[in-house]
């Protein structure tokens, strides 16, 4: 397996729309998207940096697994997701 370079980061938040302005305003990134994935429970928003990306990750459920992170660690960095060579054999 070659890692080419980290594709994004995933952290946790309570909030995406409280959380969005200090990657906008205070950092100066811009938010490319943002979705919603009903069977992972979670809402995500990506924010561009160079190469990689800063993915905020919301819950949708009380129940969802970011909701379980998010009650025993709080927010912040969730996972670390690199880019390989060749995803079938990492």
């Amino acid at each position: 397996m070659k890692v080419l370079k980290i594709d994004h980061l995933g952290i946790a938040v309570a909030s995406i729309t409280e959380r969005k302005n200090f990657w906008t305003e205070v950092l100066g990134l811009s938010l490319a998207g943002s979705e919603t994935v009903p069977e992972q429970k979670v809402t995500t928003a990506f924010f561009p940096v160079g190469e990689s990306e800063i993915e905020l990750l919301e819950s949708t459920t009380p129940d969802g697994p970011i909701a379980g992170y998010l009650e025993k660690r709080g927010e912040g960095i969730q996972h670390v997701a690199f880019r390989v060579e060749n995803i079938e054999a990492a």
